[in-house]
């Protein structure tokens, strides 16, 4: 079964569940599902633990009288003997932010050189890509991410209607700070070597890109 096959018939099975057997139930489903553990093998624990509780109750058993435990505590026991994902490194994530950028960026580059080519037009100014303009986006990216991740932390530590309030001025910080980074890519794109790449090449190095980002996630 796939993890949402799984999550789907789990969520059927709890509907099953008396009241009392629910509630302890989601607090497991919760502590689980805010772990690192791997899902595949989360799931499919949650899944064996919902069909145990159904098969007591019908014995008139409740879930806490099967575990004879606190959910808390059982699931910090039980997640423990599941295999953890490893979060990112500071090295890692600071690599992985460029690397979406620059592979949108390769894409967007081969559709306007592959448009340039059928509507005829100038195609040299289209291949043309500014070294400086791949750090800008590099750099930009990281700063970028690193701005509007302090922002929405901010806000969610504040009251709601605060929340909403500065997720509209991350939109808004985003919105123009990637407007100064394509300005800046433009202005001083001369300053550096400019290169002509192909649209089939810059198409390429984009599904590289996104093959790489396939597999790290499959990793995790």
């Amino acid at each position: 079964m796939t993890i949402k096959a799984m999550m789907k018939e789990n969520n059927h099975l709890r509907e099953q569940m008396t009241p009392e057997n629910k509630d302890y139930y989601e607090d497991i489903i919760v502590n689980f599902r805010d772990s690192q553990a791997d899902k595949i093998q989360r799931e499919q624990f949650l899944l064996q633990l919902a069909h145990q509780i159904l098969e007591v109750q019908q014995k008139g058993i409740t879930a806490r009288q099967l575990l004879r435990i606190e959910a808390d505590e059982y699931s910090r026991t039980q997640i423990a003997n599941l295999t953890t994902r490893k979060p990112l490194t500071n090295l890692q994530y600071y690599i992985l932010i460029p690397w979406i950028a620059l592979t949108i960026f390769f894409f967007m580059e081969s559709l306007i050189g592959f448009v340039g080519q059928w509507l005829n037009g100038n195609q040299s100014t289209f291949n043309q890509v500014s070294l400086l303009s791949l750090i800008i986006i590099a750099g930009g990216s990281i700063l970028l991410i690193e701005a509007v991740t302090k922002i929405l932390n901010r806000g969610s530590e504040e009251k709601q209607y605060v929340s909403h309030r500065l997720n509209l001025k991350a939109i808004v910080v985003y919105i123009i700070v990637l407007v100064m980074i394509m300005m800046l890519g433009y202005t001083f794109r001369n300053i550096l070597p400019i290169f002509t790449i192909q649209p089939w090449l810059s198409l390429l190095i984009s599904i590289v890109g996104l093959l790489g980002l396939l597999v790290l996630f499959k990793r995790k």
